[in-house]
């Protein structure tokens, strides 16, 4: 069974005319009744019969009729599906993303990306860097955003915007009164450890490797809200991203050091790809989109 027969089916049913169904469809009538024959040979019922100058549909045809509208109709669906991913307007896209980002960054970038592209579906997860990039690089995700302490030289690399990195502690804390502080000072302080993840942890440790020290970790926290909390409670400070801290330092709960022992410490957010990757209009979309919106961001 093809789909042309269906057609030609419908359309006879339609016209009640074989030439007329030929005319309409730019065929020869011999190719109708080919089509037909051929058709009706499959479902071993016949499907049409002459009444008068006209063709009428048997009992068999008229069963048959529904279920050709809808397999027709599901063609149709289809094939409008595929011009919309075509055209980029349909389709999906899997973001695998450093908790920083996630968080504080992405909510704002894809709302308004849903509310231009409502038919492109954005799937997110978080993850640390060098998960992150085992993830892209098996194609279990189209794209991730990692900072740029993760080695990236094996993928293609679109820079998002730069995220200052610096020491947090609460309000209350001695040194938050101070205005030369060093990192020397803070390693002797309990750090609130960001994550678990491998490369965080790597990048944190160079930090202090820079001084010759070594950080006094008292808690490990996945989570940055958890932090922060942490923070706030006077349990120790903490290093993370400026982004992920902005409403605290605006309500005076944390305040950002700026250590003078080693220069400031700014970290690229970037957005990563295979090399060999090949992306639909509707993911080009999103990368497109990102390059435009991400500096509009007050970051």
């Amino acid at each position: 069974m093809e789909i042309r027969q269906l057609i030609t089916f419908k359309r006879v049913a339609e016209l009640k005319s074989y030439t007329h169904a030929a005319e309409s469809l730019a065929l020869t009538q011999p190719t109708v009744s080919h089509q037909l024959k051929l058709l009706q040979e499959e479902m071993g019922q016949k499907l049409f019969e002459l009444n008068g100058r006209r063709v009428a549909l048997t009992l068999a045809g008229e069963t048959f009729l529904p279920f050709v509208d809808r397999v027709l109709a599901t063609v149709e669906d289809s094939r409008r599906a595929l011009e919309n991913i075509q055209t980029g307007e349909r389709g999906t896209l899997t973001v695998a993303a450093i908790g920083s980002s996630t968080v504080y960054v992405l909510p704002e970038l894809l709302f308004k990306f849903q509310a231009r592209y409502p038919n492109i579906k954005v799937h997110l997860r978080t993850a640390g860097g060098d998960e992150i990039r085992e993830l892209v690089k098996n194609n279990q995700v189209d794209v991730g955003i990692v900072g740029s302490h993760v080695p990236t030289s094996e993928f293609s690399i679109l820079p998002l915007f730069n995220d200052k990195i610096g020491p947090f502690v609460h309000a209350g804390h001695p040194l938050a009164r101070r205005k030369r502080v060093t990192f020397a000072e803070l390693a002797k302080e309990p750090l609130i450890q960001l994550g678990t993840w491998r490369s965080w942890q790597n990048y944190v440790l160079s930090i202090f490797r820079q001084i010759g020290a070594s950080p006094q970790i008292r808690l490990q926290l996945d989570s940055i809200d958890g932090v922060k909390r942490m923070v706030e409670r006077g349990l120790g400070f903490t290093i993370i991203p400026h982004t992920a801290a902005r409403e605290e330092i605006a309500e005076g709960k944390l305040v950002a050091l700026n250590p003078i022992d080693i220069p400031p410490l700014i970290r690229q957010v970037l957005m990563i790809r295979r090399k060999q990757k090949i992306f639909s209009k509707a993911q080009q979309r999103f990368i497109d989109f990102l390059q435009i919106e991400v500096p509009k961001l007050k970051l």
